[in-house]
């Protein structure tokens, strides 16, 4: 099991990635709220977007978050050091995410 603070360090290399130029054009409209959850950690936490900007990292939940992912720390950490395939972990239950596909399809270019 990952520590909270690892999974805290990851989550900013995913905030990280709405400054990548490369990305940026991608993401210039991407106004969504982002809960994180792991049950492991017996945690969450919201990273909100508004027009492709980080406007905060967070610990805590909201009732209904525009993309909801569900995993244990330990599978967060692998995919974000591309150890674990989100691929594999999704088909094996240990990653879910909820959300419309075409922001699903987005969430992949931040992890």
């Amino acid at each position: 099991m990952a520590t909270r603070e690892e999974v805290l360090e990851a989550l900013k290399q995913v905030e990280s990635r709405f400054d990548d130029e490369a990305l940026k054009p991608r993401f210039a409209k991407f106004t969504k709220t982002m809960q994180f959850t792991f049950p492991d950690l017996e945690t969450s936490f919201i990273i909100d977007v508004e027009a492709g900007q980080v406007r905060s990292l967070s610990e805590g939940s909201v009732e209904k978050p525009d993309i909801h992912v569900k995993t244990d720390s330990t599978t967060f950490i692998g995919i974000m050091e591309r150890t674990s395939s989100p691929m594999h972990a999704y088909t094996a239950g240990s990653l879910k995410v909820k959300g419309s596909m075409t922001d699903l399809i987005k969430l992949k270019k931040l992890m």
